[in-house]
């Protein structure tokens, strides 16, 4: 067995060979490559490339309607120059001045001298542009105050509830671009936010959404406020009123009271009364079924603060009583 890797070994050309040998074929393989290399990269290629296109715009004016944002194109050049091209990536940025304009000529040879300003090389040729010429028309930037809208979602350990809705500071914002941009936008919303198990107050800031081109707000986010205490149930016994009943002698529904439940935060506990609710039975809504008067109930007043209130019953037995001549 070692006598035949010696022989394999003993067979390999280089190995047969003097020293001298060995470097003047390792240079001749080189210098082969080397014009093998050459002759290649002499020759013309295409790569393929996307332009991102922005527009510079005067602060006092805004891009109108949907200009083109990308178009995709062809660089072609010689092998050298595309290697360096192909290494700064897929895509060519370039920033059109459109200024005062109202209507600026975004035509193939304009945009073909842009982005031949953001090629590595003058040598390279811009081909087969998927782009037909338009014009980009701008109008006078116009503002627009919308109120905020909340993206935030909350939840509560058990027992714990917010005294009031999430509020924001400032609660509104102005937004501003084109006319037309403008005119369906009736709100702007904060991003996305998930707050869980929450038991005191929270103070957070919130990133608002972002604007598409041409659009900016006055503000990129906005305070948020919650406040949080400890909710305890308790239930009220309200007298039912009666609302719209004829002018008659005496009226009268049963049962008279209704139970309402609610959660009240702790530190109103002792300050809320009965009286700070109103149940009512609608006359007018009167219903008669199997020789029986029902009126429909609604709770009509309810203190600030409260939380989750029920009541019963929601229809009552409605009277009418006569007194004798």
């Amino acid at each position: 067995m070692q006598f035949t890797l010696q022989k394999l070994k003993d067979s390999i050309p280089l190995r047969n060979m003097a020293a001298t040998d060995r470097q003047v074929l390792l240079f001749c393989i080189g210098l082969a490559f080397v014009f093998w290399l050459i002759l290649n990269l002499s020759q013309t290629y295409e790569i393929d490339k996307t332009v991102n296109i922005q527009y510079n715009v005067s602060p006092n004016r805004a891009i109108a309607g949907q200009p083109p944002r990308s178009i995709p194109v062809q660089i072609r050049g010689r092998g050298w120059n595309l290697i360096v091209e192909s290494i700064r990536g897929k895509t060519v940025d370039i920033l059109l001045d459109v200024n005062d304009d109202e209507q600026y000529l975004l035509s193939g040879n304009v945009l073909e001298q842009a982005i031949r300003r953001q090629l590595s090389s003058g040598d390279l040729e811009v081909e087969n542009m998927g782009y037909e010429p338009q014009r980009v028309l701008t109008t006078p930037r116009d503002g627009k105050r919308v109120p905020v809208v909340s993206n935030v979602a909350v939840s509560f350990e058990v027992g714990y509830a917010a005294v009031s809705d999430v509020r924001f500071s400032p609660d509104s914002v102005t937004i501003s671009g084109a006319i037309d941009a403008l005119e369906d936008i009736t709100s702007w919303p904060t991003t996305s936010l998930i707050l869980d198990d929450l038991r005191q107050d929270v103070e957070a800031t919130v990133p608002l959404e972002p604007t598409p081109e041409g659009l900016t707000l006055n503000y990129t986010s906005v305070a948020l406020s919650l406040e949080v205490e400890p909710f305890i149930e308790r239930q009220f016994r309200v007298p039912i009123e009666l609302y719209n009943a004829p002018s008659v002698d005496s009226s009268r529904v049963f049962p008279a009271y209704a139970t309402v439940t609610a959660t009240v935060p702790q530190r109103a506990f002792g300050q809320i009364r009965r009286s700070d609710f109103r149940v009512e039975a609608d006359v007018s809504r009167l219903q008669t079924s199997d020789g029986m008067n029902t009126v429909p109930v609604r709770l009509t007043r309810v203190p600030e603060y409260i939380r989750d209130v029920e009541f019963s019953p929601k229809a009552v037995e409605y009277y009418i009583y006569t007194q004798p001549d």
